[in-house]
C-alpha cells in the first residue's frame, strides 16, 4: 500500500474544492455521474495519530480529506448518499464506534458551492452542535 499522508489537504482550499469539483462536473460528466458527497467526522475519542491511520485505510485515494479543529472532513467524488454511508459504516466498524449521520450529497443537498455549504454546515450544527468556519 503507497503511503497517502498527502492526501490530507489544507482547510484554506476546501471551499475552492468544492466549487471547483462542481465546476468540472458541470462542464464534463454525465449527469449519472454527477454526485459527490461530503461528510464531516467529529472524532473525540481517538488520538490524532490512530485517526489519520485509520482515514488512510478505509477511504480511497480519490476522496480528499480535510482536518478541522481535530476532526475529518471528506470530500468523496462520484458518491451518492448511500455510497458515503457505506463509507462510514466501514469507518464505523472499523474503529468500532458509532458516528453520526452527517453526510451532503451534490446535488440534492445544493446545486451549487454556496448552498451545498451551507447545508454541510446545518447538518454538522444539528448533528454535532458545530457551527463550521469555512472562511
Amino acid at each position: 500500500m503507497e503511503n497517502r499522508e498527502n492526501t490530507f489537504f489544507p482547510l484554506a482550499s476546501f471551499k475552492a474544492l468544492v466549487a471547483h469539483h462542481i465546476a468540472l462536473i458541470e462542464r464534463f460528466s454525465e449527469p449519472e455521474l454527477a454526485e459527490f458527497s461530503l461528510l464531516f467526522l467529529k472524532m473525540d475519542d481517538y488520538e490524532n495519530i490512530e485517526i489519520k491511520k485509520s482515514i488512510q485505510i478505509v477511504f480511497r485515494d480519490s476522496d480528499i480529506i480535510f482536518e478541522y479543529e481535530g476532526n475529518y472532513i471528506i470530500l468523496l467524488p462520484k458518491t451518492d448518499w448511500n455510497g458515503a454511508n457505506e463509507l462510514l459504516n466501514g469507518l464505523q466498524e472499523f474503529l468500532d464506534q458509532k458516528l453520526c449521520d452527517s453526510i451532503v450529497t451534490y446535488p440534492d443537498d445544493g446545486t451549487d458551492a454556496v448552498t451545498l455549504l451551507e447545508s454541510f454546515k446545518n447538518v454538522v450544527k444539528k448533528y454535532y452542535n458545530i457551527d463550521l468556519k469555512l472562511e
